[in-house]
């Protein structure tokens, strides 16, 4: 009765050593995955020697006793290139919409420019025109005035009605 006792004393206290290894395994990988690493430098690949280490397990122990975590970490790298990939390529697929998007608006604004040079260039035309036409006035204006200024060549002989003696004014 007291070896039975011993012996499931003992076989308690396995399961329990095996179940707290587990969580410090468990708990390893979570930290590894997140990037939050305690023992081992971060940013390293997740393998089974690094989650051991992480968890200051034997790593023998590991392959002996804790195949679920194995698997769970065959699993991470299995997975963790098709996940890179993917969002990878959903990036790409945002980029190209969004260079597509962004060439559709550089083509917009450039038939907007070319639409405005063409308006401009019409004004330009104009501007000339109206300042061509504004010389031409100035000029008129300056013409008419020398006119008004100087003397008259031509003198009007005015005969007065009541002069007797052809008194004629100038």
């Amino acid at each position: 009765m007291g070896s039975e006792k011993s012996l499931a004393a003992l076989t308690q206290h396995g399961q329990n050593s095996l179940k707290a290894t587990r969580r410090k395994l468990e708990a390893a990988l979570s930290r590894l995955v997140h990037g939050n690493p305690r023992r081992v430098k971060k940013g390293s690949k997740i393998t089974a020697t690094a989650v051991a280490v992480e968890a200051d397990v034997d790593r023998a122990t590991l392959y002996r006793f804790h195949e679920p975590i194995l698997v769970q970490i065959r699993k991470i790298n299995d997975t963790a290139p098709r996940t890179q990939l993917k969002a990878q390529r959903s990036e790409l697929a945002e980029a190209e919409a969004k260079l597509k998007e962004y060439r559709k608006l550089v083509e917009e604004a450039q038939a907007e420019v070319a639409a405005l040079a063409r308006i401009n260039y019409r004004l330009d035309l104009r501007i000339r025109e109206l300042e061509t036409q504004l010389q031409v006035r100035d000029a008129r204006i300056a013409d008419y005035q020398k006119q008004m200024r100087a003397p008259t060549t031509l003198q009007k002989v005015i005969t007065l009605p009541n002069a007797g003696d052809g008194e004629t004014l100038s």
